[in-house]
């Protein structure tokens, strides 16, 4: 019996390996020095972390896998999101290996149509330095210009959030 390879998964991986593309995308950090396990907030604590407000949307920095980016907070996004873009430059980075890669998944977009995406594990998603997240579903869009998104998929993973537009902070209570 022959193992079938679908080709959206084909196409994903040969993106992954080949991808060279130069594109303006944000600068990423190497947050390989991150805090320590015991400096990341714990179970009631309440934390405050910083966003920047462009046009009515509020972007977060994350760490994604020791991979410093820049996400925009989407309370309407059921998932995490990144472009294969990110895929691919944590691939080459050795942050998301094969064995992250847990299959394919129908998504509705925000014009109502249906997209095939990957979905992967992220081992680790830090928010602002301060809030740990471990083994994040993330799909990954074909789409080298989609937006990093920071949605429901963690958000849920926290007792309350609260919006300080006023300060632009996020005040988070865990869980």
């Amino acid at each position: 019996m022959r193992f079938k390879i679908p080709i959206p998964l084909l196409f994903f991986l040969a993106t992954l390996v080949s991808c060279q593309k130069e594109e303006k995308r944000p600068i990423y950090l190497d947050a390989s020095y991150a805090l320590q396990e015991e400096a990341y907030a714990q179970s009631g604590d309440e934390i405050r972390i910083p966003f920047r407000n462009q046009n009515g949307i509020k972007y977060v920095q994350v760490t994604v896998n020791g991979i410093g980016l820049e996400m925009i907070f989407d309370t309407g996004c059921s998932g995490t999101l990144i472009s294969v873009a990110e895929a691919n430059y944590l691939y080459q980075k050795g942050k998301l290996k094969m064995e992250d890669i847990i299959g394919l998944t129908q998504s509705q977009i925000a014009d109502g149509s249906v997209v095939e995406n990957m979905v992967i594990n992220l081992e680790e998603v830090i928010i602002g330095g301060q809030i740990r997240c471990t083994n994040v579903l993330a799909t990954v869009s074909a789409n080298i210009n989609a937006p990093l998104l920071l949605g429901n998929e963690i958000l849920d993973r926290v007792a309350t959030i609260k919006i300080d537009n006023e300060n632009e902070t996020f005040h988070f209570k865990l869980k």
